[in-house]
């Protein structure tokens, strides 16, 4: 069994590392090239050209989108320190990939509902990656949660 588990935190970091290397797919040449260049991973200026959003203008909701990614990288640090430096980290990754469930999902039903009808590139692109992030989420929850189940 711990064999098993151990492959499993294994095929973890290895979709970490794909994340990574995807967020920096995504994010790079927003910052690099100017506009009109990459337009539908500019997600912040279709956020500016969106309508109050439950009541909430442009300023407010770019700095709770600011927000947002903090809680996603500190969910995201945790779940790799907890898979890295297994039984140590355990704990705090088991509760941050719990915490990172609720955040992230509600991040997908932003994009594939409200968002859809701003951009549907930007959308569907943010969209699937946020459901990639969702799946590392609920596997790394899953794997954690096992491995805890294993140990007796």
């Amino acid at each position: 069994m711990i064999y098993k588990t151990q492959k499993s935190l294994d095929r973890l970091k290895i979709l970490y590392l794909f994340i990574f290397i995807l967020t920096s797919i995504l994010v790079v040449p927003a910052h690099i090239f100017p506009s009109p260049s990459f337009m539908p991973i500019r997600f912040p200026h279709y956020l500016e050209m969106m309508k109050p959003f439950l009541g909430v203008s442009w300023p407010l909701s770019f700095e709770i989108y600011h927000y947002a990614l903090y809680a996603l990288a500190l969910v995201a640090s945790l779940n790799v320190l907890g898979i890295i430096f297994y039984p140590k980290f355990r704990k705090v990754a088991l509760f941050s990939s719990l915490i990172g469930i609720f955040l992230i999902l509600s991040i997908v039903l932003f994009f594939f509902f409200p968002f859809m009808k701003i951009n549907p590139s930007t959308s569907i692109i943010y969209g699937l990656y946020f459901v990639v992030l969702l799946i590392a989420d609920l596997l790394t929850f899953k794997t954690l949660r096992q491995k805890e189940a294993s140990r007796g």
